[in-house]
């Protein structure tokens, strides 16, 4: 069994939620990748976003995500761009077990209209705006979250995704 797990998928998919689960079946450690690189930088992702950019804001998430190769036993919720940028993806799949939390942008929807203001590309759209928004940015990522290796739905409570997630480990 690989020692790293990092998961993948759409912001709002429940990467976060799924990972501290996840995390206290195998009895291994819960990682943040936003949480971590806002403790590196000492600012928000959204104050990164407001200050430095979105291309700084993805050169300090890699350097942070390659970090984590020292780290063993270790659930990783990626940021929802994270593996797009540059070789991440790749990185993932050679250093850990990646796993897709598929999600339908209904869903989505749903989940993020309600907290927009903490995520930095949504915060100012309207929410016609963000439905279109998901819909054309998760066509561009999915060529990139369907190369993980394990895909599950995002859909359900985080409990049982994380146990459907153990069960297709073994």
């Amino acid at each position: 069994m690989k020692d790293r797990i990092f998961l993948i998928g759409y912001m709002g998919s429940g990467k976060s939620s799924v990972g501290k689960e996840l995390a206290t079946l195998l009895g291994w450690k819960f990682i943040d990748l936003d949480a971590s690189t806002e403790f590196v930088t000492g600012k928000t992702i959204s104050q990164i976003f407001k200050q430095d950019g979105e291309i700084a804001f993805r050169k300090i998430e890699r350097e942070t995500l390659l970090a984590l190769s020292a780290k063993k036993n270790v659930v990783v919720a990626t940021g929802g761009g994270c593996p797009t940028y540059l070789d991440n993806m790749e990185w993932m799949n050679r250093n850990g077990l990646t796993v897709y939390l598929k999600t339908h942008p209904g869903t989505l929807f749903h989940r993020l209209a309600q907290d927009k203001s903490n995520r930095p590309l949504i915060a100012e759209l309207a929410d016609v705006d963000l439905m279109e928004f998901i819909l054309s940015s998760l066509k561009k990522r999915l060529l990139f979250y369907i190369k993980s290796i394990i895909t599950v739905s995002g859909e359900g409570i985080p409990t049982v995704t994380a146990q459907k997630i153990v069960a297709t480990m073994k």
